[in-house]
């Protein structure tokens, strides 16, 4: 009998203390109307900290995204996104538009265009700076939304795929209610952890939460790169000329 109610009692404390949340069309809602105001966002990248060798492990070309000191970021959503710097006395800007993602670098008369409609991996958009919106949704699979409990709270886990690339896993963390992205970590196609990014010094502006520091880890848990934002500001309304591939 006194096992009987232990049981009982066991199984009624884990009902009670497991952590429930919302499915995932409730959650991807909540988003949607938290930054559905969102149009648009510019700001300056700057590179507080590279370590090339950490930086090849996460991939052999990733040390190229950190050789921008400086780097200024236009995004309009849902695809249009340019990224301007310099290498030395060259202007370089890379350009998304579409399926359309063309490269330029005045300096040298350098200009290439390619299709990307089929390479979703090439594309960029506001989680790639560090925002979460309902374009998860759209530019990837969402396979399992799940909560679970953070230092801070509860958080939610939301697991997704690359179309192209659906063995090869992503897992965020965010912040109900804020929807702040927290943690972003990418998996190769066997299981084993590629990079993780850790958002912090986060700031609202509008309708969404932006981090103000970046730090991406490789493989063995070894800080590769930090970045900060700077000069950020949101629905600024950003003119589609800039984005002309």
């Amino acid at each position: 009998m006194h096992s009987a109610l232990r049981t009982i009692f066991s199984i009624l404390l884990l009902l009670f203390f497991s952590t429930s949340g919302p499915a995932e069309p409730d959650v991807r809602e909540q988003i949607r109307q938290a930054t559905q105001a969102f149009k648009d966002i510019t700001l300056t990248c700057r590179v507080l900290y590279a370590n090339v060798a950490e930086l090849k492990k996460i991939g052999k070309d990733f040390p190229n995204s950190y050789e921008f000191k400086t780097t200024t970021i236009s995004y309009k959503a849902p695809d249009k996104m340019r990224m301007e710097g310099k290498l030395g006395m060259v202007t370089v800007a890379i350009i998304i538009n579409g399926n359309t993602k063309s490269i330029k670098a005045a300096g040298l008369h350098i200009s290439k265009k390619e299709n990307i409609a089929k390479q979703p991996h090439k594309r960029q958009g506001d989680l790639d700076i560090g925002i979460l919106t309902d374009q998860l949704w759209q530019d990837y699979i969402v396979t399992n939304v799940e909560a679970e409990k953070g230092q801070s709270g509860q958080l939610y886990k939301i697991t997704f795929v690359r179309s192209n690339a659906k063995d090869k896993k992503l897992v965020l963390w965010t912040e109900p209610k804020t929807w702040k992205l927290l943690k972003l970590e990418k998996y190769e196609d066997d299981g084993t952890l590629k990079s993780r990014y850790i958002y912090s010094s986060h700031r609202r502006y509008g309708p969404i939460w932006v981090p103000g520091h970046i730090d991406v880890y490789n493989r063995d848990g070894k800080l590769a790169g930090s970045t900060m934002y700077e000069n950020i500001k949101v629905n600024s309304g950003i003119p589609d000329s800039i984005f002309k591939p």
